[in-house]
C-alpha cells in the first residue's frame, strides 16, 4: 500500500463516518422534536431511509434552527442535573 492509497482510504472512511453521524443525528432530533405530529415523524424517516443524502440536506435546511434551539436545551438539561446530582 502506497502512502497516497493510504491518504486516500483514510479520506473515504472519514466521509462515510461524517455521513454516519449526520444520518444518525438527524434521525435521532425527528423523534426528539415535540413540534412535528406522528404522521410527520413517519413522513421524514420516511424521507431520511429513501434519499439519506438529501433528506438529511432538506431537514438541515427547513429545521436546523429549531435542532440546534433542542441540542442546546439538553445540553442545558444535563447541566442542571449534573449541578444537583454532584453536590449530593
Amino acid at each position: 500500500m502506497t502512502l497516497w492509497e493510504f491518504f486516500s482510504w483514510f479520506f473515504w472512511f472519514y466521509i462515510a463516518v461524517s455521513c454516519i453521524f449526520l444520518f444518525v443525528t438527524v434521525f435521532i432530533d425527528v423523534f426528539r422534536d415535540d413540534t412535528l405530529s406522528g404522521w410527520a415523524k413517519a413522513l421524514w424517516a420516511l424521507f431520511l431511509l429513501a434519499l439519506p443524502f438529501l433528506g438529511a440536506f432538506v431537514y438541515l435546511i427547513a429545521r436546523g434552527r429549531s435542532m440546534s434551539a433542542r441540542r442546546a436545551g439538553a445540553q442545558e438539561y444535563i447541566r442542571d442535573a449534573d449541578g444537583v446530582i454532584r453536590p449530593a
